[in-house]
């Protein structure tokens, strides 16, 4: 069993991988600063601890850090339009966090925390289309905003830590676009945003002709691959950068919309080929979690938006409340 500190662990991701982590048997410690509740959490009980704390302090950091032998760190500002709005929060939560959480698990003074699973973002990409066919781990990176520019940095970052301190072990996650339900869900993303549009609205509007590329991985799949990297040998995923995503889920903004539009029946697809549309587009490959960690993805883009449309039928959540949109809420 491992004792897992989990940053972020309370947020949309990381409930999903607590309740990875406790169904493997493991004891995680979900640290979180709570700003959106821990709906995502409380119902599993003496399975996990909970630390309240700010991933930017040290005084916190070190504290939540004495029992655990490794980290999963998911605590920051998801997504440009939050980062946008929130410019130093995003600089302090999505970079200089990880430097202090390197510190934290480093400082000679204090016991070494070995394993670290960092969660990046396949967004440090860019638009490679019509550069190159399909994004593989070395790909050059190219990222066009903040959030994708505090990815790398925060990737850059744990490298060079790692560089100096020979026994820390750390895997980078770059990961693709995330849909799907979760105990504590989000509606900024594409898919989950067309199938609440689609119930609320009965409309879709996509920017451009809406055969830009989007690569998707379920939120379950994703919580799947940071516990299966966390429990691979060191030997195979150390100092090592992995795609989490399913090349049968690289669709069309199009493809998108009509699926949604068959679960969601009468729902009008508008295609504004005047407006500028997201200039990311691009295909994953992730040959090599599969390959190297025997990772496999369990849930389509349709699995994901029948689930999204059901539970949202169904009055699960309060959609409009602002825990369940990054991009509405106001960090300090």
């Amino acid at each position: 069993m491992r004792r897992v500190l989990v940053t972020g662990g309370a947020g949309y991701i990381g409930s999903c991988v607590v309740d990875e982590l406790v169904r493997r048997g493991h004891r995680p410690i979900v640290f979180d600063s709570f700003f959106w509740g821990k709906e995502g959490v409380e119902q599993l009980g003496n399975s996990i601890d909970m630390v309240e704390g700010d991933a930017r302090s040290s005084r916190d950091l070190i504290y939540a850090l004495r029992e655990c032998d490794s980290v999963i760190h998911l605590a920051g500002i998801v997504g440009e339009p939050a980062c946008a709005k929130n410019e130093l929060a995003h600089f302090t939560t999505n970079v200089e966090s990880t430097n202090t959480l390197l510190s934290c698990m480093t400082d000679p003074e204090a016991p070494l925390v070995q394993d670290l699973i960092f969660s990046s973002s396949c967004s440090v990409y860019g638009n490679v289309a019509g550069i190159f066919d399909e994004v593989s781990e070395t790909t050059p990176t190219m990222p066009l905003s903040a959030y994708a520019q505090g990815k790398l940095r925060a990737e850059e970052a744990i490298f060079e830590c790692a560089a100096r301190v020979p026994h820390l072990s750390p895997t980078v996650l770059r990961l693709t676009t995330i849909f799907g339900w979760s105990r504590k869900p989000r509606l900024d993303l594409v898919t989950n945003y067309f199938a609440y549009l689609a119930l609320t609205k009965g409309q879709l509007k996509i920017f451009g002709d809406g055969l830009q590329y989007r690569s998707l991985i379920h939120v379950r799949d994703v919580a799947n691959a940071m516990v299966t990297a966390l429990e691979a040998p060191r030997y195979l995923r150390d100092r090592q950068i992995f795609h989490v995503g399913e090349e049968a889920n690289n669709v069309t903004v199009k493809h998108l919309a009509e699926t949604v539009q068959k679960y969601v029946p009468g729902t009008e697809i508008l295609y504004l080929e005047e407006e500028n549309t997201d200039r990311r587009d691009y295909r994953i490959s992730c040959n090599k979690i599969k390959n190297s960690l025997n990772w496999r993805a369990a849930y389509s883009v349709e699995d994901g938006i029948r689930e999204m449309v059901e539970n949202l039928r169904d009055g699960k959540i309060e959609a409009t409340a602002p825990q369940y949109w990054n991009n509405q809420f106001e960090y300090v």
